[in-house]
This record gives C-alpha cells, structure tokens and sequence, in this order.
C-alpha cells in the first residue's frame, strides 16, 4: 500500500477525501450510475497512462520515504513527481543522466512528430500516430489495471507486507489469440512473473503451472470466458473496486490486510461508517 508502482488502491478515507465527501456522506449515497463507471473507464483508457507519466496518477504517493531525501515535501499532482524530471523522488541519483537522455529522445521525437504534422497535415499524423498511440495507451493501461485490481486480491500494510504475499497479490487472465501470441501470455502469466521475473516467455506457462501447486488457494485466476471475460473484467473491477479497507471486525494482523469494497452493492459490504456528530 506505502511503496507500490501503480494502481494503489485508495484507502476509504482517501476516496471521499479526493471525492470532497465525508466518509459518511459517502456511505450513504445510492449507488453509482453504470454511466460513472462507464465515464471514468473510459477517461481512464484514454489518459491514464499520460497521467501517470506526468502526475503519478494511482502511483505511490509516500516520497519522504526516499532513501536520498528527493521526496522531502513532494507529492502526487504537483510539479515535482513525474516521469520526465530527473530530480523526481521517482529516480535515484545515480538514474538522472539516463532521464536526461530520455527526455532527449523525447524531443527529438517530438520534433519528427511536429514536422510529419507540418508536411503532411494533422489529419496524416492522427492516422498514423495519435489514433495508434491512444490504442496502445488502451492495452497498456487494461492490462496493468486488471493484473492488479480484482475483487479477491488482498493488498498489505508494510506492517504485512513480505515478498511472497505481495508477489501473490494478482491475478492471471486470458485474452486469447492476442494475449497468448501478440502479447507472448503477459496477461495469462502475471502471478508467475511477480514471483520470477527472469523466466523468459516461451516457458512462462510451463513454470506457471509448476507453481500453482505451491502457491495453492494463493494463486488466483479469472479465465471464463476467454477474451470477452477479461473485456468484461474492465467493468466489473470498476463496479466492484473502488477503495480498500480492512475485513469488518479484524483483529492482530487483520487490521493490516485491506481489501476492496464498493457502495455499489458489489460483494462483501463495506464496513459501518462512524455515526456522524449532531
């Protein structure tokens, strides 16, 4: 929860804060219109990635835990936490020239991009640029969201957390033709690639089934049907996904394994809000 990279769910308490509502006005609220779902998966397939690179959207947002003291006042949003400025708390020190250079790349792209656009007119570069970027920003966004956000992940305090709990903590999907050799199994093999990341794709299979014995009730799938399934995933992790708390009435290191909830009437119910003061 403290110190991962993308798709940190949001606390209750911070989804009605970045909500502008009380965590009781919130609870008390009908349901959300399928249209709000439907509105926010699709600002999210859009800009989301973007929006990471240049704000740290759904990253992390503890940076005074930066081992180089980079961090120190920063958060998400601001000016100062984003993927293209070499003294985000983001990078370490011994990083900052590769940034450099990164940017570097960037602009002299920028500049091919901007002269396509001068000399064979804004309509040519939406075909052959932006229309295939925004359709990659889609599969990379769909994929990374839904590796990690399913009802039946847990998600760990650093009171919790280890190694393997945390490595287990997401999910193998199928997407058929695409997923198994567009996209070498990146979304049928994810759970084993937490574990061992080295493994190259052409055995990623093999060894997935190699440790699903291991992991037991621990390793965790969504394969009904097929391609269509993980489509629909997109919706049903929205619905059901919206911030995380701990089990109603866990006790020891319970309080510490948070899991998500919605007021969509989704799932196990969230817990009972505090009463508010008159």
């Amino acid at each position: 929860m403290e110190r991962d990279m993308v798709f940190v769910p949001k606390t209750r308490d911070d989804r009605a804060k970045a909500s502008s509502w009380s965590t009781h006005d919130m609870h008390e609220l009908l349901e959300e219109a399928p249209i709000y779902t439907a509105g926010f998966l699709i600002g999210q397939q859009l800009f989301g990635w973007p929006m990471y690179l240049l704000k740290n959207v759904t990253g992390h947002n503890n940076h005074s835990k930066q081992k180089e003291g980079k961090g120190e006042g920063k958060t998400n949003g601001d000016n100062y936490v984003n993927h293209f400025l070499p003294a985000s708390p983001l990078y370490e020190k011994k990083d900052e020239h590769l940034i450099l250079l990164s940017d570097l790349g960037l602009l002299l792209m920028g500049a091919a991009l901007y002269y396509v656009g001068s000399t064979c007119g804004f309509q040519s570069l939406l075909v052959w640029y932006l229309i295939p970027y925004l359709w990659v920003n889609h599969w990379l966004v769909a994929i990374t969201y839904l590796q990690h956000t399913d009802p039946s992940l847990p998600h760990y305090s650093g009171a919790t957390w280890t190694f393997a709990r945390g490595a287990a903590a997401t999910i193998d999907r199928e997407f058929g033709f695409i997923g198994r050799t567009l996209m070498h199994g990146i979304v049928e093999t994810h759970v084993l690639h937490h574990y061992i990341s080295t493994i190259p794709f052409y055995h990623a299979d093999e060894a997935t089934e190699a440790i699903k014995p291991v992991m037991g009730r621990h390793y965790r799938s969504d394969t009904k049907n097929g391609s269509i399934g993980f489509l629909q995933s997109l919706y049903k992790s929205a619905r059901w996904c919206q911030w995380v708390e701990p089990n109603e009435g866990a006790e020891g290191e319970g309080k510490d394994v948070h899991f998500f909830r919605n007021r969509n009437g989704n799932g196990v119910a969230p817990a009972r809000a505090p009463v508010k003061s008159q």
